[in-house]
Order: C-alpha cells, then sequence, then structure tokens
C-alpha cells in the first residue's frame, strides 16, 4: 500500500562494488541489513559579504558537495562478509568441503569502490538514493556482557543522485543469523582473558578525498592511507597479570576479538597480532568492585604480515 509519509521499516538498503570509481553498475546489487544510516549528500551555502550593497544580507554561494555518513548494521553471519570487503578488499576463501567456508580479510590492501542505494519505495512517489563511488573508512563495535552485537560503518561517496524507481528491483539477499554479545570472547595470546568487562574496536583506512578542481562539485576520488586498529578493555582489576605483566615489560601482546554461534563451527574473529597497552593508574572509586580501562594500539606484525585480519566462518561460497 501507497503510503504519504516515509518510514524507517520501510527503508530499503542495496549495494553493489563498482568495476569503475563512480560509475554504479547497473544490476547486480545485493540486498543488506541495517539499523540506522547518515548516510547523504549535502551541499552547504558559503557566505562572503561585499560593501557597498547595504545593510541587508546579500545571496549565499552554494559550496562543494560532501557525501558521507555512517550505517548501523548487525554484526551478523553473512551480510556482514559485504561490508568486510569494502573496508579490506577481497578475502582469502577457504572451502572446509562440509558446506562451511572461511573467508579471511586482511587490512592494507587496495579498496574496491561501492555503489549504495537506500531506498523508500512505498512512498506514494516513491524516492531511492544513490550514492556512487563510496568507499568505507571505518568500522567500530563495542562488547559487553549482554545485547545484540552491532557496528557502525563509516562511509564517504562520491555523490548523490535521486531516481524514482529502484536500480535494481530483483537483488540478491542474504539470510540474517546474528551474533549476539553473550557469545563474544577477547582473547590475549590465544587464552581467554579473565574479569573482562567489556571491550571497544575501531579500525580505520583513514581515507583522503581527492578534492581537484570540477564542475559539478564532486571530489575526484578517494585513497587509502594508513590503517590503523585502535580501541580498549575493560577489566575487573584481580590476580591476573596476562596484562600487567605485559605493561610493564614494554612488549606487545596478541589480541583477539571474537563471536561464536553456540552448537555450529561459525565464527567471526578479529586478530591483532601486535597489541599495545599503556601503563594505567589502578583508581579506587567506591566500596564496589576496582576496575580499569586499557586503551590499547595496534601495529603491523612483520611476521604474520598484517595489522588486523578479520576471519568469518560462515555458508557462503564467495564475496
Amino acid at each position: 500500500m501507497a503510503k504519504s509519509r516515509a518510514y524507517g521499516a520501510d527503508c530499503v538498503l542495496l549495494a553493489a562494488f563498482e568495476a569503475a570509481y563512480g560509475t554504479p553498475p547497473a544490476n547486480g546489487y545485493t540486498r543488506l541489513s541495517f539499523k540506522d544510516s547518515t548516510l547523504g549528500a549535502e551541499r552547504p551555502l558559503g557566505y562572503d559579504p561585499l560593501l557597498g550593497q547595504g545593510r541587508d544580507a546579500q545571496d549565499p554561494f552554494y559550496d562543494a558537495v560532501k557525501d558521507e555518513g555512517d550505517i548501523g548494521v548487525p554484526l551478523d553471519l553473512r551480510g556482514l562478509g559485504f561490508w568486510l570487503k569494502g573496508l579490506f578488499g577481497a578475502p582469502v576463501t577457504t572451502d572446509h568441503h562440509d558446506g562451511s567456508f572461511s573467508h579471511a580479510f586482511t587490512s592494507g590492501g587496495d579498496l574496491p569502490s561501492l555503489a549504495i542505494e537506500i531506498g523508500h519505495a512505498k512512498l506514494a512517489t516513491p524516492k531511492f538514493f544513490r550514492h556512487g563511488g563510496a568507499k568505507l573508512d571505518k568500522l567500530a563495535f563495542t562488547m559487553a556482557r549482554t545485547g545484540a552485537a552491532n557496528a557502525t560503518i563509516s562511509l564517504v561517496a562520491q555523490g548523490e543522485t535521486e531516481a524514482v524507481q529502484s536500480i535494481d528491483v530483483t537483488p540478491a539477499t542474504l539470510a540474517l543469523k546474528r551474533f549476539s554479545q553473550g557469545s563474544g570472547t577477547i582473547k590475549v595470546g590465544g587464552t581467554q582473558l579473565a574479569n573482562v568487562m567489556g571491550g571497544k574496536l575501531t579500525f580505520a583506512n583513514n581515507l583522503e578525498r581527492v578534492e581537484t578542481i570540477r564542475s559539478d562539485g564532486l571530489i575526484d576520488g578517494i585513497d587509502e592511507t594508513e590503517a590503523t586498529a585502535e580501541g580498549s578493555i575493560d577489566v575487573r582489576f584481580s590476580t591476573d597479570t596476562t596484562l600487567t605483566a605485559a605493561i610493564a615489560a614494554e612488549s606487545p601482546v596478541e589480541l583477539a576479538y571474537g563471536f561464536t554461534i553456540p552448537g555450529t563451527a561459525f565464527a567471526l574473529t578479529f586478530d591483532l597480532p601486535r597489541v599495545f597497552c599503556p601503563k594505567k593508574k589502578q583508581e579506587v572509586k567506591g566500596p564496589g568492585g576496582i576496575q580499569a580501562s586499557y586503551d590499547w594500539r595496534a601495529a603491523r606484525d612483520p611476521v604474520a604480515g598484517y595489522l588486523l585480519r578479520v576471519t568469518l566462518v560462515n555458508d557462503v561460497t564467495a564475496y
């Protein structure tokens, strides 16, 4: 039924990888689940007053186009692989010959560009906002004891166009199966870290916009610079010395954030082979348990050959 007002429940997100930057493909899109989106183009007004024109304000001018924002996505078994490909490039896939496949995404490579369409198909006059030349800049998520596992993806696109019909009326779909916080783990050196209360992880490609002079006001491209990963671990102060010993020795540790689906071999693992933690003072803030938050920063491991590797084990043959 057609509606006169738009609702988020009716919103549909389609995405596909581009063969050439800024040229959205005509088909081959995948419908992806998402929680929210701030992706959109802006063209702000600039103002440069001239003298001798009286006291009343003069006309502003239209500045360059800025098309970027965040998309909230679930950490799920299948759809997340699409976003990981945008963040890291194509994975190395291993067939386990039992119906499961491991997809290893590694930092430091060249990134593909995407075309993304956010559509409101149930409006009386449908509206579809298409973003070409999009690259994924950041991924961030928080780990806790309970709740749904979600992440925020930050994007930068070249520009936005509007259409009255979808670019792909028969997109591919991926059955939704979410990871939960209750199946999450944080490991140091391959061993589950004791007394963990929570954690955060942020990976960034630190994209640089190529802002050349163009008559259409769009950027000319998006380049990757230094890839970084940082985060924090909240732990209850105890007799466990796994982190404090490494900090005292000023030596890096191997850190892994992971999720599983109980009863299956399916899993999601963020492996950081070389992580540095600063020394933190132990604060006592009352009669309750004493807790400390250790901020960490990752570096490229010369032996492993990467800063961060994300391994997604699922039943998807390829991305």
